[in-house]
Formats: C-alpha cells, structure tokens, sequence
C-alpha cells in the first residue's frame, strides 16, 4: 500500500502533513510519503486513488478521519 500526503508549501501546509503522517503511523502501522502539491493542496491519496481532498470537502481531515478511511484499506 502506497499513501501519499500531498500538501501546499505556500500555505505552509507541511506540518499538517506531518502531523497526519504521524497520525497513520501510530493508529494504522503505515508509513506515508509527504509530496509538495500544487497551491492550496491537502489531499491523500492510497495506491493513487485520491481518499481525501481538502479542494473537494473545503476543509482539512477531522482528527483520525483518514485514519479510518485508511483502516478499511488494509
């Protein structure tokens, strides 16, 4: 399973990123790649399929929401 973290620089949106990686770390046992987004970027993506957008939603993941999106991945 490949999870990516995709974030905005701009914003200074990588310790959201972090924060989140740690997050799916502790609760789900899975490590995740932090990538520099485009301008207002939060999204995630597992094996390339986009399970969470700031852009789309217009707000950033509720704490353990994309952890449980995560767990019924594995």
């Amino acid at each position: 399973m490949k999870i990516k973290i995709f974030f905005c620089v701009v914003w200074n949106y990588e310790s959201r990123a972090a924060g989140l990686a740690a997050e799916l770390k502790k609760s789900c046992g899975v490590d995740s790649e932090l990538v520099s987004g485009k301008r207002g970027d939060f999204e995630v993506t597992v094996d390339g399929e986009k399970v969470f957008s700031k852009q789309i939603l217009s707000r950033f993941p509720e704490p353990y929401e994309v952890s449980n999106i995560i767990k019924k991945w594995l």
